[in-house]
């Protein structure tokens, strides 16, 4: 009977141990990996967020690029990172829903491993091509494209990636056959959409909306079910293809199992950020939008959208190269 006192005293002092470690959390520098190149959508809110998150939670916050893999790579050093929510991932729905659907990830289960901190913005992706291109809308591409069938080419950053499914949702709708051209990421694609080796790409506007207003691409079409504030004068894919409705949506994570109280700081710190003023700001001058869903549904919402592109990729069969 004394040693079981004895050992539920022992229980208590951990666990108080534990709370107080807690309530020192954090001590040291965070660090949020893309797993991604710099200078696309993700590594934008990333380097937002860690100034921001600098300033509520007291600690270096460092953005770490890990590309390759389609994701894989970066997704897979946060699954398994130490769960004490010092390293955190931010992704997208390729990362979280699609790429995983299409490629099951070993050594985690990508609808368990990961637990959402903040849906910081949702993004209409811009369809463009060259400046030169001989094409002056949407309806003028895919015309184009259904007279020379295989022979026009887009890019992206791989097999399941938003720029990747948002062409083969536009495909499916009007029977168009294009040619993929899978890259590292968004910006070595936009680099070769650049000197004339890309005749097409869906990207963020984060990655492009300069070169449209520089003239050296054309905007013909924007995703999502409504304009985009950021290109009020471009048309949506859905206006003239019925039935098209494609939005990315943005996610920053942490660990499934890292201790409740650390998720609870980090979403209060994220959650202050997402409905700052100066976040705000910085979405419309990026040409994002704030997520539309609450805060305390944001994990219900990624838990969804996986269930749903699990069953989409099955549906339609995309297979990994």
């Amino acid at each position: 009977m004394r040693l079981k006192r004895l050992s539920i005293i022992a229980l208590g002092i951990y666990a108080l141990g534990l709370t107080v470690a807690y309530a020192q959390w954090p001590d040291r520098s965070l660090k949020i990996i893309v797993p991604f190149v710099a200078g696309g959508s993700s590594d934008t809110l990333a380097r937002i967020f860690a100034e921001a998150l600098r300033e509520r939670l007291g600690q270096t916050v460092v953005v770490e690029n890990r590309p390759g893999g389609n994701s894989s790579i970066g997704m897979s050093a946060v699954a398994q990172a130490p769960a004490d929510g010092y390293t955190l991932i931010q992704g997208h729905m390729g990362t979280h829903a699609v790429t995983p659907a299409i490629t099951p990830p070993s050594g985690y289960d990508p609808a368990k491993a990961f637990v959402t901190v903040t849906l910081p913005a949702t993004s209409a992706s811009i369809l463009l091509v060259r400046a030169n291109f001989d094409v002056k809308s949407l309806s003028d591409l895919v015309a184009l494209a259904k007279s020379k069938p295989g022979t026009l080419n887009y890019g992206s950053p791989g097999i399941g990636s938003p720029s990747h499914m948002a062409v083969v949702q536009l495909a499916s709708l009007t029977g168009i056959k294009v040619t993929h051209v899978a890259y590292r990421g968004n910006a070595a694609a936009i680099t070769d959409m650049l000197n004339g080796t890309l005749d097409f790409m869906f990207a963020s506007p984060a990655e492009s909306l300069q070169f449209v207003k520089e003239g050296k691409f054309k905007a013909l079409a924007t995703t999502g079910a409504t304009r985009s504030a950021a290109t009020p004068e471009v048309p949506t894919v859905g206006e003239v293809i019925n039935g098209y409705d494609f939005r990315m949506w943005h996610v920053l994570s942490v660990r499934a199992d890292t201790p409740p109280e650390v998720v609870t700081k980090l979403q209060q710190a994220a959650n202050d950020i997402v409905a700052s003023a100066p976040f705000k700001k910085r979405l419309d001058d990026l040409g994002l939008d704030a997520s539309p869903e609450k805060p305390s549904e944001a994990d219900a919402f990624v838990k969804a959208e996986f269930a749903k592109w699990s069953k989409i990729v099955k549906d339609t069969g995309i297979k990994a190269e």
